[in-house]
């Protein structure tokens, strides 16, 4: 397996993350909320700047793309996603336990959002996150 690497985003990468988030979330966040999409790209830039996000590559491929708020006490994995063509190969795992390390190294918890309907919610109970609340719509989960 090539191991995914991350590199800070820079605005050549802002098509690719949007295309990559909708690609990957749409079905989900239309789930929970229904889609527009000039609501979705607004918020999703208001709420997610460019200059937080790592675009994650595998060898000279970009693959996806994450975003961890860093707090005081605690990390916050806000976004993580990975194209299909890349999804169920370990990267996701991979960089999540790189900052489940770093998150335990730093005395700080690692918390992040799920969609109920979305499969990656195995992936986080597998790595040892659990559920701490939840909505509707979403789990919230830390990592223990």
């Amino acid at each position: 397996m090539v191991l995914p690497k991350l590199r800070p985003a820079c605005e050549n990468d802002r098509q690719f993350i949007f295309e990559s988030y909708k690609a990957t979330l749409r079905e989900h966040v239309e789930w929970a909320w229904g889609w527009n999409e000039t609501f979705q790209r607004d918020g999703f830039w208001r709420h997610h700047p460019l200059a937080d996000f790592q675009v994650i590559s595998a060898g000279e491929m970009n693959a996806g793309a994450m975003h961890v708020e860093v707090g005081e006490s605690w990390n916050f994995v806000r976004m993580i996603f990975l194209l299909p063509a890349y999804q169920r190969q370990g990267f996701g795992s991979a960089l999540l336990r790189r900052e489940i390390i770093r998150a335990r190294k730093e005395g700080k918890s690692l918390d992040l959002k799920v969609i109920k309907i979305n499969p990656a919610k195995r992936l986080y109970d597998r790595l040892g996150f659990a559920v701490v609340e939840e909505n509707d719509a979403t789990y919230h989960m830390r990592s223990v």
